[in-house]
């Protein structure tokens, strides 16, 4: 997948590290350098650069917007760790567990700045309101799911909205921006616009599943249920035996599950079919997303944008 674009993607990193360097400010930049050592997948800038790279040749602003999306998605999970009191993020110990929430905090704040200035330093109008759209949708569906923690209400459509506001929306944003500055006409930018939303809630799906199944080290993790989070493996599950988990839920969003009972959570789910019911929901909306393909030619790049989606739902970790 990332083939076709290597030599852009590695320019797009080269941007990002040298906005996250800076100099005197001790504490600052010993964090930086800790957030520097631990850069994911590149998903988001990846598909900045493809949607780009379908419509015409990648430019430096396309650059510096794919950089600013991965920048503004490396501060929003170091804010997330704090708000999910985690100790560890990609293997490493979490900003807020090295150091306090205050700097979790902080360091995310300016980091966040440093992605908006990236943003700025392109002069499009269009980038800004696409960014500024997906960081209050972000922020929206975090707190939507904070909410939900302690709601006894809780559909699979509210369920949709929590993914969509805080993983799929930035995707969306990285297509749209890509194809923008492109040259795409709207009526593609709202094609890849839609595209990517979809591929973003299945990448959220995917993350919720494996939280089930766990990843790598082959047992689950329980993460999500050790923060009282219901997703949709659990969430169809209820629909059929709520009697039956109600006293563990309880138990689970007021944050005084144990691990014994976390793993029954999960086997229960497992065995009433929920892991098989949020993979059909995945393929289901992957599917869609492919669909939304089809009105273009067949091409390296149309190629690579399938992979990517195939990519989001085959993963194990």
């Amino acid at each position: 997948m990332t083939t076709l674009i290597d030599k852009e993607l590695t320019a797009c990193k080269e941007i990002m590290l040298q906005s996250l360097t800076h100099e005197g400010n001790p504490l600052l930049a010993q964090v930086l350098d800790l957030v520097k050592m631990r850069t994911g997948k590149m998903m988001r800038p990846q598909m900045v650069l493809l949607s780009a790279k379908l419509f015409g040749p990648v430019t430096p602003a396309i650059l510096s917007v794919a950089a600013a999306f991965e920048t503004l998605h490396t501060a929003s999970l170091i804010h997330d760790d704090v708000v999910d009191e985690s100790d560890e993020r990609r293997g490493h110990e979490s900003i807020n567990h090295a150091q306090t929430n205050r700097v979790a905090i902080l360091c995310g704040d300016y980091i966040l700045g440093e992605a908006l200035h990236l943003i700025a330093s392109i002069n499009n109008p269009q980038i800004v309101l696409l960014i500024s759209k997906a960081s209050k949708a972000l922020a929206e569906g975090e707190l939507l799911q904070l909410h939900t923690i302690q709601s006894s209400d809780f559909s699979e459509s509210t369920y949709l909205r929590i993914i969509t506001g805080k993983t799929a929306a930035l995707f969306a944003a990285c297509a749209a921006s890509g194809a923008t500055l492109a040259g795409a006409c709207q009526d593609d930018i709202d094609t890849l616009y839609q595209f990517a939303l979809l591929v973003g809630q299945c990448f959220q799906i995917k993350d919720d599943i494996l939280d089930y199944e766990g990843c790598n080290i082959g047992k689950p993790k329980g993460n999500d249920l050790k923060e009282g989070k219901i997703t949709l493996p659990l969430l169809y599950t209820l629909q059929g035996h709520k009697q039956e988990l109600l006293p563990l839920i309880q138990k689970t969003k007021l944050g005084q599950v144990t691990t014994e009972e976390i793993h029954q959570l999960i086997v229960l789910t497992k065995q009433y079919g929920g892991i098989e019911y949020a993979t059909s929901k995945m393929e289901q909306i992957a599917a869609q997303a492919r669909q939304l393909l089809e009105r273009y030619e067949d091409s390296p790049v149309k190629a690579a944008l399938t992979d990517y989606v195939n990519y989001a739902i085959q993963r194990n970790y």
